[in-house]
């Protein structure tokens, strides 16, 4: 099943890249929690449960920006993916462009579902608390 887990969050991954309005909603556990606490910006720093509070996350820090892009790796951790994020945004009111950075997401799954999804600043740290090496 962890492969299964990449690819399938390689396509919500893409979906979002495209534009996909809904891009891995359907990945989403009705139980998921979604920790961003160390996102430090934009008042997003919480925890968001359920489908409908994730989606309110993604709409505020969406509202932000005009365009969203960033390149990425996918790191298989059996129940867990690691992403590996270089990200890029351009104001919506600004037209600034943002370099974001490098920063990490740690998704865990259940029965091909996301039941927590967490915010690392650091990559490593991210590798490390999916029991992955760091170097």
């Amino acid at each position: 099943m962890s492969l299964e887990n990449v690819e399938r969050l390689r396509e919500a991954f893409e979906g979002f890249l495209n534009r996909e309005p809904r891009a891995g909603a359907d990945l989403l556990a009705p139980d998921v929690v979604w920790d961003s606490t160390d996102i430090q910006v934009f008042d997003l720093d919480r925890v968001y449960h359920g489908p409908a509070e994730v989606s309110q996350f993604w709409r505020e820090w969406l509202a932000a920006w005009e365009t969203v892009e960033f390149d990425y790796e996918l790191v298989e951790a059996g129940d867990r993916v690691v992403a590996l994020i270089d990200q890029r945004m351009r104001g919506r009111s600004t037209d600034i462009e943002v370099p974001l950075g490098k920063y990490a997401q740690l998704w865990t799954f259940r029965d091909g579902l996301v039941v927590h999804w967490k915010l690392y600043n650091s990559q490593s740290e991210a590798l490390e608390a999916a029991g992955l090496p760091t170097a």
